[in-house]
């Protein structure tokens, strides 16, 4: 009986290793506390200072229908959490896929069809090296959804569904009880070795933490890397044919934004911002349409990013949303 409660605990553990759907529905149902309550930056430094509640943003009511139908290609900036269909005004249809899917859909002809791309900066550059074609539009149906025709032991071989003992730590170490020791280790680390996690920053304030890939020297995905005048301009011509490819299969509307790095803001005091954002947004061949926030971001006083988090908080998803729904 003893062996075969072991075997069955174990068995559990090595599940939730492959599932992040069911240790997301473990956190979601209170089952156990989510580890990202408080911002996935202090997730992986642990640093007290940074510990702050992700906020709480109001889901306002229903409004009339306007006979619109919107498709979302979103980063993380626009996940199921942060946006629902309640947050646009007056959609009749609301669909959301993660921008890296690629996905089949149909669109109804009767209605106003408006797609967004979204995706944060420190990912452009590689998004758009070549015209974005994930989304695929379809006749019928039953011949909607996410194209992966693997099974899920041919992902796994493959590495597509990796093994994380990020998620075991999670599901056993997230109470507060544990993330005090945590907190101790990683004081001691900053005070005592000034080291701080590997996937993390602080600006030269020592006021906010970063991203490490955004706030590092170099690198595609840092906001100091320098781009070329030539990668800027064949990045805006993909943007055009991708622009265009929509529009030509049938969307009345096609809009891109880009969603700036917390580097982007509130750590340039870490090196000379490279201002990919403004620099596609300005350039004069650039047809797609666009939402930007980052003028507004830069201008705004307020805190417009969670303390212990990338993603922006209610004031800066609303910098967003009220460009979007001026739209709608």
């Amino acid at each position: 009986m003893i062996k075969f409660g072991f075997l069955t605990l174990f068995s559990f553990l090595w599940f939730l290793g492959f599932s992040e759907d069911f240790a997301k529905w473990l956190a979601l149902n209170k089952v156990i506390p989510s580890d990202y309550r408080y911002g996935d930056l202090y997730r992986m430094s642990n640093l007290a200072q940074f510990k702050v509640p992700l906020q709480k943003c109001n889901i306002p009511e229903t409004t009339e229908s306007n006979h619109t139908s919107l498709i979302l290609l979103g980063d993380s900036f626009t996940e199921n959490e942060r946006i629902e269909k309640n947050h646009f005004k007056g959609l009749d249809n609301y669909q959301r896929f993660f921008i890296t899917d690629t996905i089949r859909i149909k669109i109804d002809t009767t209605k106003r069809n408006i797609l967004i791309i979204e995706t944060v900066e420190r990912h452009f550059r590689e998004r758009f090296v070549k015209p974005y074609m994930n989304l695929q539009l379809v006749d019928n149906e039953s011949d909607t959804g996410k194209i992966d025709g693997r099974s899920i032991l041919e992902r796994i071989i493959k590495g597509h569904i990796p093994y994380s003992a990020e998620r075991h730590e999670s599901v056993l170490f997230s109470s507060n009880f544990f993330l005090t020791f945590k907190e101790w280790k990683a004081w001691v680390n900053w005070h005592c070795f000034n080291r701080v996690d590997k996937n993390v920053m602080l600006s030269k304030d020592k006021k906010h933490i970063l991203y490490y890939a955004d706030a590092q020297s170099s690198g595609i995905h840092s906001s100091f890397d320098k781009i070329s005048d030539n990668e800027v301009t064949k990045m805006v011509e993909n943007l055009n044919l991708t622009y265009q490819h929509y529009k030509k299969l049938g969307f009345d509307e096609v809009y891109l934004t880009i969603a700036p790095n917390k580097t982007s803001i509130l750590g340039t005091d870490l090196g000379k911002y490279n201002h990919l954002i403004d620099r596609i947004q300005q350039h004069s061949s650039l047809k797609m349409p666009f939402f930007d926030v980052y003028t507004p971001f830069k201008k705004s006083k307020k805190m417009l990013y969670d303390i212990g988090d990338t993603h922006w908080n209610c004031d800066g998803k609303q910098i967003w949303l009220d460009e979007v729904n001026e739209k709608l």
